[in-house]
């Protein structure tokens, strides 16, 4: 039976954000929100931050490029 898709996490409009690039990476989904598939309610397990997403970068040698990830408009 499908689970209804409840919004806990919000990014910024500026920030461009691919699940579909990350789950090809295989990240897990826990890496970034926690351990939500125990929890019997959810809520924001990870606190999402610029320096969060860049050490996971770092850490997996993904694209430091500030357009890899935020759109850039003049």
């Amino acid at each position: 039976q499908p689970i209804p898709v409840v919004r806990v996490y919000r990014i910024q409009d500026l920030v461009f954000f691919s699940h579909k690039r990350h789950a090809e990476a295989k990240v897990a989904c826990a890496a970034c929100h926690g351990q939500v598939c125990e929890s019997d309610v959810l809520k924001q397990e990870v606190k999402l931050s610029m320096k969060f997403c860049v050490n996971c970068h770092k850490a997996r040698k993904a694209s430091l490029k500030c357009n890899a990830c935020h759109t850039l408009s003049m």
